[in-house]
C-alpha cells in the first residue's frame, strides 16, 4: 500500500490522516437509536435462531430490521419478534445496500422526524391573496 502525508501533520499515513489525527466520529449504538429494548429483542432472535435465514452461516450473526419494524418504530409502536430477521454480516450488508439507506428511500427510521406528506395546517400566505 503506498502511504502519503497526513492531511494534518504531514506523517506518513496509509489513509487521509494519521492514526493520531484520525477522528473517531461513529455515532454509538444508542445515538442510532438502538435502545435496550432493541439489544434484548436481538438477543433473544439470535438465541432462538442461530444461524443465517439467507445462508445458513452461523458466523457474525446479527439482527436486521424488516420494513415493517422500521414502519412500527416510526409510528412509535415496539418492534416485535417477527419484525426482524437473524443475518450474517455479509448477508445482512447486502440486503442494507438492497434496501438503500433512509436518505435514497425518502423515509426516517426514527418515530421522531415529522411525516413529509402530512400537510401542515399552518399557512404563511393569506387565502386568495393572489
Amino acid at each position: 500500500m503506498t502511504l502519503r502525508p497526513c492531511l494534518d501533520c504531514g506523517e506518513p499515513a496509509d489513509g487521509p490522516r494519521c492514526s493520531d489525527h484520525t477522528a473517531d466520529n461513529k455515532p454509538t449504538a444508542t445515538q442510532r437509536g438502538y435502545d435496550w429494548q432493541w439489544t434484548k429483542l436481538s438477543q433473544r432472535a439470535r438465541r432462538l435462531q442461530p444461524w443465517c435465514t439467507e445462508c445458513g452461516s452461523t458466523e457474525d450473526l446479527q439482527t436486521d430490521h424488516t420494513p415493517e419494524a422500521w414502519a412500527r418504530k416510526a409510528a412509535g409502536k415496539p418492534i416485535r419478534l417477527k419484525d426482524v430477521q437473524v443475518l450474517c454480516g455479509p448477508c445482512n450488508r447486502d440486503a442494507g445496500a438492497a434496501r438503500g439507506s433512509s436518505t435514497t428511500r425518502g423515509v426516517a427510521p426514527s418515530a421522531s422526524r415529522p411525516d413529509p406528506r402530512r400537510r401542515s395546517s399552518l399557512r404563511l400566505t393569506p387565502r386568495g391573496a393572489w
